[in-house]
């Protein structure tokens, strides 16, 4: 059994909704100065006739803003997890040009990866399943309850809206520690030992479909509390290894999501075009409503979205990892999708969105 942190942790990531009650509390606004900086930085890339694949650091020198870049990397890393800049300039650019400031942009951070089969290494955040039902929740319209990514850190830039719905949720993973130690501990042990992860079918080829470790909710490592949290893909592995989901861990998550949906703990908010929210993977749990597009070419709803490795990052329990890399390796040919049984009924985030919810009985 995994040492389980027993004491409430007193850190600014441990945060609540009446602590984010405005954007204003947690928003770092760009001035022109930054936007003549990305500017010039992209001028430099088209002359150099450099690709995305080229651009690191170095081929996009951001030097005249580099102490807010500095502030706000601090901030998601070491502070509270969560910082939303306004101000990106999406209107001025075509999507080619965007992507490739936002790629440099966010090289400043650390190293992006890829997030699907796909190889996208900058993840469009859209709905496609009226191509293929069995898309990628990030590729589709449904609610997703809270959860996290891969990487430490997780970067979305908000290009354009949807018709109705779309707000992007928060909550601090810290806090839900803290709440369930105050109140609950007797649930930290089946979150601190965890269960196997269904890959969804994106494991690299020859891999087994399920991790071959349990993956936990809450670790810690040198006094620092993680969290790797997607239900979805933790309930499907047990039918497809055969064995039965732990009866502990289905209380523990019920009350793990009861207390991450609280209005004094979530926040709910929309990311307007230009707003780009960086959050810290291992303390942030986000999500997202449902929402409803316009259905005219050229208006869906459109995020980009980076999952990034970063250098010297949060000690952390390496069985958190889901694959190999904390990455998906690119499969040619391949779409992230899958037909599974297992995932039937337990695969995508928002399936028993109501029942997990809702707080659950007392114990």
């Amino acid at each position: 059994m995994r040492r389980i942190h027993d004491r409430l942790i007193d850190h600014p990531g441990a945060w609540k909704a009446a602590d984010l009650a405005s954007k204003d509390a947690y928003a770092f606004d760009f001035t022109r100065r930054h936007r003549d900086a990305l500017d010039a930085a992209l001028v430099g890339v088209r002359r150099a006739g450099l690709a995305i694949d080229d651009i690191g650091r170095a081929e996009f020198p951001l030097d005249a803003i580099a102490a807010d870049i500095a502030a706000i990397d601090g901030e998601v890393r070491h502070g509270r997890g969560l910082v939303l800049i306004r101000g990106f300039p999406v209107e001025r650019y075509d999507l080619d040009d965007l992507e490739t400031v936002y790629w440099g942009f966010g090289a400043h951070f650390g190293t992006a990866v890829s997030q699907s089969v796909l190889g996208d290494r900058i993840g469009h955040v859209t709905d496609k399943s009226g191509e293929v039902a069995s898309e990628r929740p990030y590729r589709n319209a449904n609610e997703l309850t809270l959860h996290t990514d891969c990487n430490e850190m997780i970067a979305m830039l908000s290009v354009r809206t949807a018709k109705h719905g779309g707000e992007s949720k928060y909550a601090s993973a810290l806090t839900v520690h803290n709440e369930m130690l105050r109140a609950h501990p007797e649930h930290l042990p089946a979150l601190y030992e965890g269960f196997y992860y269904h890959r969804r079918g994106e494991e690299p080829p020859g891999a087994p479909p399920c991790t071959a470790h349990k993956v936990p909710v809450f670790s810690s490592v040198e006094g620092h509390v993680s969290a790797r949290y997607v239900p979805g893909y933790l309930q499907a592995a047990a039918p497809e290894l055969g064995i039965e989901f732990p009866a502990a861990l289905v209380r523990a998550m019920a009350r793990f999501d009861a207390i991450a949906c609280r209005e004094d703990v979530m926040i709910t908010v929309l990311l307007e075009p230009g707003e780009l929210s960086l959050q810290n993977n291992f303390t942030v749990l986000h999500g997202r409503t449902r929402f409803e597009d316009h259905g005219e070419p050229g208006r869906e709803r459109l995020l980009l979205r980076l999952w990034i490795d970063v250098a010297e990052g949060r000690p952390h329990d390496p069985h958190v990892a889901i694959y190999e890399t904390d990455s998906i390796v690119k499969r040619e040919g391949a779409r992230p999708t899958f037909e599974g049984e297992a995932f039937q009924e337990h695969g995508m985030l928002q399936s028993s969105a109501a029942d997990r919810t809702r707080e659950p009985a007392r114990d």
